[in-house]
């Protein structure tokens, strides 16, 4: 059917009126969002299909899908026919029905949003020249490689933006909005390292003046060449956790966007990693991002408990059940119904009571301890450990049937020396949180402090990098915070770049060299004694032991050696 001879349907609740720029559309999906624009004139297919000039990454989405058809200024969408239906507004459309889009207008396609958006001159002014986002476009395609595009969104106090982007980018740089807070930066001549140095930099400086960021890059020709999709590559940055939080690393980045497809799930996840990683920062987000986020998310620690205690907790208890039961007690899984329940340490369970939480998580129900009845219960599991579950299972201390209960998913989170882009980031963060507790203006870090938390292997993770920013501040002074006041043991010169523009050389033989200057002291101090040492580093002794054999010191250092 033609586009001529179809009824057109406006919808008499959204004003039209033709405006002065180029139409686009922004499309949400699972897997991110994307910008793209619709031509002058002429027609746009909206689809899973291969062939679709906006493609969509959604199984609930047809092939052709719909159609966007631009002509005299207006936007025509048009069903085509699609097997799940077209929504505008709210209202699902007839197969092959026609509207008239207005701007804002949104619309659902399978899971799948597309917003319909005109770029326009914004009225603001800045310290730089801020240009429309098809200006931006233009000038892109018109910069010679290499050049970097840079996507910045940011939750901040008016005016704090534009303070921190005019201190710190160059007259070269320029800028365009796409929306309050939302930033676009093209830089010329930036390799792709230098690019993900100012990305850094930016949402380092944004982070420690109390924002919360998002940003993504791109850089020709490495990314592409045309500006459409130079835009698109920076427009899916690694969603955030919460407030304050900034992803950097690759495998991070990676990570938070599976949490973003497994969250909506029912599915249990198995968080895995070194202690004081953030497996219940993860955990937390897992909860946020699900249907359940309007619940209750309840954390226990199976290792803080003894046996009886943990199983009270769990399974609650009725009047009389033990000793020291004199009144009915709800359990924690009874209490986050229609919520999540964070189990970390789960590797410490009891027996008794992997038995009892297997029988939960087949049947969905749980009996009191001195009840007769099941409850059934509605809950998501969320579980954590720093063991190798599978080891403990190979020699029998955890059990076989309960390990592939509770590993519905696996998500490994690596540790802080493996995702060095997120150390200063995250000091920077600590630095301006503790320095808020102290009352006080957040002292800025000095070069050597920077190349000394850069060179620290970190075994206690992002818990020990943040009692290491507390306890700093207390002894900076007036000045920078050196790397003296980290009391680290260690002060690490920074490194220049070579007069070639090569890069600083790498660190990882001198966090090698700390991390086992910093074993050996904890052994020293603890006369050999392995788990204590352990615990003094903040690490698990199976993490300690793996260093030792890494090391080639296979046997337990005491002072009189």
């Amino acid at each position: 059917m033609s586009v001529a001879n179809q009824e057109t349907v406006r919808l008499a609740s959204k004003p039209q009126g033709a405006r002065a720029g180029r139409w686009r559309v922004v499309v949400v999906t699972e897997s991110g969002s994307a910008s793209f624009a619709l031509p002058v004139e002429g027609t746009m297919t909206i689809g899973r299909g291969d062939d679709a000039g906006i493609r969509l990454d959604d199984t609930a989405a047809s092939r052709k899908h719909a159609q966007l058809v631009v002509s005299g200024g207006a936007v025509t969408l048009i069903d085509l026919g699609s097997a799940n239906g077209t929504s505008v507004r709210g209202r699902k459309l007839a197969a092959h029905e026609q509207v008239v889009l207005g701007e804002g207008d949104a619309v659902e396609l399978g899971t799948s949003l597309a917003v319909l958006q005109i770029d326009e001159l914004s009225a603001s002014t800045r310290p730089w020249n801020l240009h429309t986002h098809q200006r931006f476009l233009e000038l892109a395609g018109e910069t010679k490689p290499p050049f970097a595009v840079l996507r910045v969104q940011v939750i901040a106090p008016p005016g704090l933006a534009q303070e921190v982007l005019s201190a710190e980018l160059s007259p070269h740089d320029l800028v365009a909005s796409f929306g309050p807070g939302q930033f676009e930066i093209l830089a010329p001549g930036r390799s792709p390292e230098a690019a993900k140095t100012l990305m850094e930099k930016l949402s380092a400086r944004l982070v420690a003046r109390g924002a919360r960021v998002r940003a993504g890059v791109a850089t020709a020709p490495r990314d592409g060449s045309d500006p459409d999709m130079l835009v698109a590559a920076c427009s899916r940055p690694a969603s955030a956790p919460t407030e304050g939080f900034v992803v950097r690393d690759d495998a991070m980045g990676a990570l938070y966007r599976l949490v973003d497809r497994v969250a909506p799930s029912q599915i249990n996840v198995l968080l895995l990693g070194e202690t004081g990683v953030g497996k219940e920062v993860l955990a937390t987000e897992l909860h946020r991002r699900s249907k359940r986020a309007s619940g209750p998310f309840l954390r226990l620690n199976c290792a803080a408990l003894t046996e009886s205690l943990l199983e009270s907790e769990l399974f609650g208890h009725e009047k009389g059940a033990f000793t020291g039961a004199i009144k009915q007690k709800q359990g924690l899984l009874e209490s986050a119904q229609g919520g999540s329940v964070f189990l970390d340490e789960v590797g410490e369970m009891p027996a008794s009571i992997q038995a009892k939480l297997l029988r939960v998580l087949e049947e969905r129900k749980v009996t009191r301890v001195g009840a007769t009845a099941p409850q059934a219960i509605d809950v998501r599991f969320i579980f954590a450990t720093n063991r190798d579950l599978e080891a403990e299972v190979a020699r029998g201390a955890f059990r076989a049937d309960l390990y592939f209960r509770v590993n519905g998913i696996s998500l490994v989170i690596p540790p802080l020396r493996e995702r060095t882009a997120e150390i200063e980031p995250l000091a920077r963060q600590f630095l301006s949180e503790a320095a808020k507790r102290e009352t006080r203006s957040a002292p800025e870090f000095s070069p050597d402090a920077i190349a000394t938390l850069m060179a620290w292997p970190w075994p206690g993770n992002i818990r020990e990098l943040k009692n290491v920013i507390d306890r700093s501040i207390l002894m900076a002074g007036e000045g920078s915070l050196t790397a003296e006041a980290l009391g680290l043991g260690i002060s690490v010169t920074p490194r220049r770049e070579a007069a070639s523009g090569g890069q600083a050389s790498n660190l990882r033989d001198e966090r090698e060299a700390a991390e086992k200057r910093a074993v050996l002291e904890a052994l020293e101090k603890t006369d050999g004694n392995q788990t204590k040492a352990a615990q003094m580093l903040g690490v698990s002794r199976r993490t300690l032991v793996s260093r030792l054999q890494q090391y080639g010191l296979t046997k337990p250092r005491k002072k009189s050696d």
